[in-house]
Formats: structure tokens, C-alpha cells, sequence
């Protein structure tokens, strides 16, 4: 079905679009500041891990520093080159730290004394040579300067002839009258530090800048201080491998002895946004706005019926009050005619030589009419209901009384089949209620015993009070109801009828008439018939 919008609907929708993409840009860059927010948080935890490792690897170097101090300074002479190697391969077995290191003992005229590792003695062939060999007058006075300030010394890590990255660390050796006897020197072999640095890290992810706070940079293999480098390896993790710019590095300082060391961490990639999440948000958008698209159809389509429904409503409401006023014109114009005709047939009644052909014709002509008013006043009574012209008016009435008035109407219909009525009253309480529709109930009720009673046929009405309500009913012994009329007794939209006993007609509107009737007076009517046993149909009233 195709149909075109008005504009505003338009106009809402794109409303609607609008704001939606403004919330769904927001959450899309809510999300986002979270993710990247959530990736610094992760940076931060990783630095601070990779500190604490580097910082860890470190102390325990000092320990070993301060292990070999002591016992130099407290051993009662000064210990031997073989004294004391096996005494660091007795500390380092209780320490968790690596072997690669070379130890050196140089004495006051800067000529070494001890020089070994863990497994060899002079691996350099350093003993006996002077350190001047290795470093200038300058920087030996540097070196001295420095052992006067602090007990220990470290300096930066350089660039080892053997190919690695060595971490310098001296201190001085004294005898045990605090007697100045040169110093030691640790060359520490720094990758195997940084490897533990590395360790349980996805290095796809992240990227690793180490070096000293005067700002030389160094890796796994090399230094970059701008000296020369005997290692041809280099470390594939060098952050200077990717394209990483400073501000994205965060650090954090690590002290030893008198250097700080500077590890930070950077993420190899720069944030992208997750495709999925684009994806979703696009998927999200799209069907809020379809979505909101089909609401706005459905509400245009009812909208739309709910018109076309008041139209037909006010059509059909115009047509039924056609119709009413119709029935109520129809009804009270032949009403009186049909009065005037059992009138005129009582009076040709009366008049004398009439043989027995002429007294069955008027008294059929009777009937009829008398049916056909009863079907007027009920049509009458009907249409004036659906208009809202009866109101209930409800006064202290006597139910006893209407209800011998009703048997004096149709005393000749009862006469006729020789119908005895018994009233059988327990009580003489009055009601509130609206004598009106009372009397119509109770002649309805009346007309179908007496019609659909056999000759000779007795009527029972009892009349009771029952706990908190009045009841009436009327018993007869006639034909019944059919089973298949039983549900559709008070059913507008299906009046079905039966011949009475001697053929009269009825039209089905008494029934339900009298039970809109109960109804305004809140109380109940019911009927319980057995065909060809009878009928009882009864109603009560609250008192």
C-alpha cells in the first residue's frame, strides 16, 4: 500500500533523526574517550609494573655491592682474588639475580689487582694494566671525585668492547681502620636486566625507551650516547623501529645510588577506533531510525482509520437516529389506528345476529391488533431507549397491585383459552422502583406465560422477599423454549420467535426490553424452561 505523509511527519522524523545522531555521536564519543581512557589506565599499570621489575633487578646489584663492601671491610686483612671470588659465588647463589658481570679491583695507583666473572679469572687480560688504558686523566678525576661524595657510584652504561651494554658501579675499598686501598668496579651486563623487563609483555602492543636522566637513550644491545659501538645485533624492540612520538610515551624515574633511570612506555599503534563499535553504532542508529520510521506510519494509519471510524461512527450514528425516530413516528402514528380498531371490533362485538363465521372473524381480527399494539408499545418503548428519552424514575410502588392490573388487560386472553391465574404473594413490601417499566416487565412476562400455555393451562405467580431482595416470578406449564432459542433470548442482533399454543405471533423484543429494564433497576432476570414442560421466568429487585 503506498501513500504519501503529510509534511509534519515528515518534519518529526527528521527531528528525530537529528537528535538520534546527535545522542548516538555522543555515546559514540563517550565510548571512545572511555576506551582511550581505559587504554591509558593500562599504560600506566603496565609502566609502573616494568619500573618495579627494573627497579627490583637493580636493588638486587646493590645487595651484591653492599655483600662484597662488608666483607672487604671487615675481614681482617684484605681478601685474596680467590677469597674473594668464591665469596660472590656464595652470595650470588642466594640471589636471584644473573651471573654476567665482570668484578675488578683496582688499587691506589689506578692499576688493576682483581679482574673476573663468575666462571673466569682476567677473561680481559686487564691485571697489571693501568685504568688509564680505558679511561682519560679527566675521567679518572671525575671518578675520584665522585667515590669522595658517595659510597657508591654509578655511572652511565656504555658500550663494552665485548659487545654488550655494560652498567659501571664502583665503590671504594677499605681496610677495616676506614683505610683508602682503591676501589672496586662492577661492570653489570644490562640486557639481562632489561630482559626481565620484557618478560610476560605482548611487545606487538607496546614499545619500551630506556635511558638516564642527562638523556642518554639505550636498548638491549647498544648505548646512544654517540660513541662507538662494537655490537653489529641490534634490539628489534629499539623504539626508534616505529613510528612513536614522544607525548605518547609515559615514564616514571627510577633511583640508583646516585643515576635515576627513566623507563617509559609507549603504545606501538596509535588508537583506532574499533570497527566493531563503529559498526554497531551504525547498526544501532539504523534501527532507531526504522523504528521510528514504522511509529510514525502506524500512528499516520490509525490516525488515519480512527477518522475514517468517526466518520462512519457520526454516518451510523446519523442513520440509527433516523432510523429510531423512524420506529417512534411509525409506532405512535399506528398506535393509535390499531386502537380505534379494537374499539370498533368490541363494538361489532356487541351488536346482536352475528353468526358463529362472524364472531371467529372478529375476534381473530381482535388478537391481531391487540399483538400488533403490544408490538408498537414495545417498538415504542425500544426506539425511546436507544434516544435516551426513558429515564428511570424510580418511587414506592406496589408490585402486588400492577400486577393484578396486568391480569385485568388480559383477562380475555387468558379467558379465551381458559388460563387459570394464581397470584401466591408472601409478602406485601413495596419497592423502590419505576412503576412504568415494572408494568411493562410483568405484562411481558404475562403475555408469553398466557401465550405459550395450553388450553386450560394454569399460571402461578409468586411473589417473595428473599434476604435483602424482592423476587417475582411467573410459572407456567406450556410448550417451552427450544434449546436452540435459549441462547439467543436476549440477544438483539439474533430475536427469535415461536408460534404460541394457538398460534399467536410474537415478535422477541419483551424479552429483552423487560431485561434492559431489570437491569436499570440493578437487579437480575433469568429464565429456566424445559421444552414442552414449561417456563419460569423470574426477576428480582434490591429492596
Amino acid at each position: 500500500m503506498y501513500f504519501r505523509l503529510p509534511k509534519k511527519y515528515y518534519s518529526v522524523f527528521a527531528l528525530f533523526a537529528i537528535v538520534s545522531s546527535v545522542l548516538v555521536f555522543w555515546a559514540d564519543s563517550y565510548v571512545t574517550e572511555k576506551e582511550k581512557l581505559n587504554r591509558e589506565i593500562r599504560l600506566e599499570k603496565l609502566n609502573k609494573k616494568t619500573a618495579s621489575d627494573l627497579q627490583n633487578e637493580l636493588n638486587n646489584y646493590a645487595v651484591l655491592m653492599s655483600g662484597i663492601r662488608s666483607y672487604v671491610k671487615l675481614s681482617d686483612e684484605f681478601p685474596s682474588q680467590d677469597k674473594l671470588h668464591t665469596f660472590i659465588n656464595h652470595q650470588l647463589s642466594s640471589l636471584p639475580i644473573d651471573h654476567s658481570y665482570i668484578i675488578s679491583y683496582v688499587d691506589t695507583t689506578h692499576f688493576f689487582k682483581y679482574s673476573f666473572t663468575k666462571d673466569q679469572i682476567d677473561p680481559s687480560h686487564l691485571i697489571g694494566t693501568s685504568i688509564k688504558n680505558l679511561i682519560n686523566e679527566k675521567g679518572i678525576r671525575v671518578m675520584e671525585k665522585k667515590l669522595e661524595k658517595y659510597d657508591y657510584v654509578a655511572f652511565n652504561p656504555y658500550n663494552i668492547v665485548e659487545g654488550r651494554v655494560g652498567l659501571p658501579i664502583a665503590f671504594k675499598a677499605q681496610n677495616s681502620q676506614n683505610s683508602s686501598l682503591g676501589y672496586f668496579s662492577i661492570i653489570k651486563d644490562f640486557k639481562p636486566i632489561i630482559d626481565h623487563v620484557y618478560r610476560n609483555i605482548d611487545t606487538s602492543k607496546y614499545a619500551f625507551r630506556f635511558k638516564t636522566s642527562t638523556g642518554i637513550e639505550f636498548d638491549r644491545e647498544r648505548v646512544y650516547d654517540g660513541k662507538k659501538i662494537y655490537n653489529t645485533q641490534e634490539d628489534h624492540q629499539y623504539w626508534r623501529n616505529f613510528e612513536i612520538q614522544d607525548e605518547n610515551f609515559i615514564k616514571t624515574q627510577i633511583p640508583f645510588f646516585n643515576k635515576k633511570f627513566i623507563i617509559e612506555t609507549a603504545y606501538k599503534e596509535p588508537y583506532k577506533r574499533n570497527p566493531r563499535l563503529l559498526f554497531l553504532m551504525v547498526l544501532w542508529y539504523t534501527l532507531l531510525l526504522s523504528f521510528m520510521l514504522f511509529i510514525i506510519i502506524q500512528l499516520y494509519i490509525y490516525k488515519r482509520k480512527n477518522r475514517i471510524i468517526a466518520r462512519q461512527k457520526k454516518e451510523l450514528s446519523e442513520v440509527i437516529a433516523t432510523k429510531n425516530k423512524f420506529f417512534t413516528i411509525i409506532a405512535h402514528d399506528l398506535r393509535s389506528p390499531l386502537a380505534s380498531v379494537i374499539n370498533f371490533l368490541d363494538l361489532l362485538k356487541e351488536e346482536q345476529n352475528q353468526n358463529n363465521q362472524t364472531s371467529k372473524i372478529i375476534n381473530a381480527l381482535k388478537d391481531s391488533s391487540k399483538n400488533s399494539l403490544s408490538l408498537l408499545d414495545n417498538l415504542l418503548k425500544w426506539s425511546k431507549i436507544q434516544t435516551g428519552k426513558i429515564h428511570y424514575q424510580p418511587q414506592k410502588i406496589d408490585v402486588l397491585t400492577i400486577t393484578k392490573d396486568q391480569i385485568k388487560i388480559q383477562k380475555q386472553q387468558a379467558l379465551r383459552k381458559n388460563i387459570h391465574i394464581v397470584i401466591e404473594a408472601s409478602t406485601d413490601i413495596k419497592v423502590m422502583a419505576d412503576k412504568n417499566m415494572i408494568a411493562t416487565i410483568i405484562r411481558n412476562l404475562l403475555s408469553n406465560a398466557i401465550k405459550y400455555s395450553h388450553e386450560q393451562g394454569i399460571i402461578v405467580i409468586e411473589l417473595n422477599k428473599i434476604d435483602s431482595s424482592f423476587s417475582f416470578s411467573i410459572e407456567d406449564s406450556g410448550i417451552g423454549i427450544p434449546e436452540e432459542y435459549k441462547d439467543s433470548l436476549f440477544d438483539v442482533t439474533k430475536i427469535t420467535t415461536q408460534k404460541g399454543t394457538i398460534q399467536e405471533k410474537g415478535s422477541g423484543l419483551g424479552l429483552i426490553l423487560s431485561k434492559y429494564f431489570i437491569e436499570v433497576h440493578n437487579g437480575t432476570l433469568s429464565i429456566e424452561s424445559v421444552h414442552n414442560k414449561g417456563t419460569i421466568a423470574s426477576f428480582t429487585l434490591p429492596i
